[in-house]
């Protein structure tokens, strides 16, 4: 657990900060925009400033919402207020500390975003990510990771788990920027554009990962909803037959039905329960569901568990047109 996670204690930064001055009855943060600044990763990504005040202490921080700042902002203040060393497991930090690296880990530049930009934009499947090993003393150890876009496998090494993905990513991505790139498979519509044009209608184009998975909408990832349909249904017959005959079985839980389903397709999935990643403005873990198909791509996320099962479960009865009331 990191310094950062063992400090917050499932908390948010903006949380805990307002808590620590409510104690010692002082008078609550104050937090200012201070402005945004254009990105490392392109024209379209931005980068958002706060400060913040309390205690006789100021901080800021940046991120790339405003949300994102002003925790940041929240936590560096946190960290003065507390006396805490250096993060370690910091990863623009971290990284600059090793040689050869500051380049890597440019501060501000999420490497594994960026490479998931790329593969959305060129039509590639999402990468992959596996943690090869971890060597060395316990006071000092490396980690190597490994990512995977179709055939192509790059590694990284850092002493932090973040850092070796970030490098890994970072490889990845110098080997796909020199590969000659087919325009026609390209989207090349600006997400700026794609959103005012389709916000007109139910839908709207996302063009990155990051809006991806913030989203509590179905939103469609650079296709059609009719490309989405004929997913399911150009899935062999068989497969189809056995999904509908695990949703009509009574015998089985609606948990266990959203394990089997997706395995009776033949979709890779992953079903993650109180996903540290992703979190409530209260801190509080979701239930995470993704389809990780390279043809297609689907995330569903909520807070409680019941409703979270139940409406992966509608989902694949929606999209096999199972007859019965789901």
């Amino acid at each position: 657990m990191s310094q950062k996670d063992k400090v917050l204690g499932g908390k948010m930064p903006v949380q805990l900060l307002q808590e620590m001055a409510m104690k010692i009855k002082s008078p609550i943060p104050v937090y200012h925009f201070t402005g945004e600044t254009t990105s490392p990763l392109g024209p379209q990504s931005k980068i958002f400033s706060y400060t913040v005040a309390a205690m006789g202490k100021q901080a800021t921080g940046v991120g790339r919402t405003k949300q994102d700042a002003k925790h940041e902002a929240a936590w560096q203040l946190l960290r003065v207020l507390l006396n805490l060393p250096p993060e370690e497991e910091h990863d623009s930090k971290a990284a600059a500390d090793q040689p050869n690296q500051p380049a890597v880990m440019e501060q501000l530049v999420d490497r594994v975003c960026q490479l998931r930009d790329i593969c959305v934009q060129r039509n590639f499947p999402l990468p992959e990510f596996e943690l090869v090993r971890s060597f060395g003393p316990s006071h000092a150890p490396s980690f190597e990771y490994e990512v995977r876009i179709r055939d192509i496998v790059r590694r990284g090494t850092h002493s932090t788990k973040k850092g070796a993905k970030q490098i890994a990513c970072q490889e990845m991505i110098k080997t796909l920027q020199a590969m000659p790139v087919d325009e026609t498979l390209l989207q090349i519509v600006s997400i700026d554009e794609a959103i005012e044009e389709e916000e007109k209608s139910e839908d709207h184009i996302i063009k990155t990962y990051y809006e991806y998975s913030q989203s509590d909408n179905k939103k469609k990832l650079g296709v059609s909803i009719a490309d989405r349909w004929r997913f399911f249904l150009d899935l062999p017959k068989e497969r189809i037959a056995e999904a509908h005959r695990i949703m009509a079985n009574d015998e089985e839980t609606v948990r266990e039905k959203c394990h089997a389903i997706p395995t009776a397709l033949g979709l890779k999935f992953k079903i993650t329960p109180n996903n540290p990643v992703l979190t409530t403005h209260s801190g509080k873990p979701v239930h995470t569901f993704e389809l990780m198909n390279s043809e297609y791509d689907c995330f569903i996320f909520k807070e409680n568990e019941d409703a979270f099962y139940k409406e992966v479960y509608q989902y694949f009865c929606l999209r096999t047109n199972f007859q019965q009331v789901c």
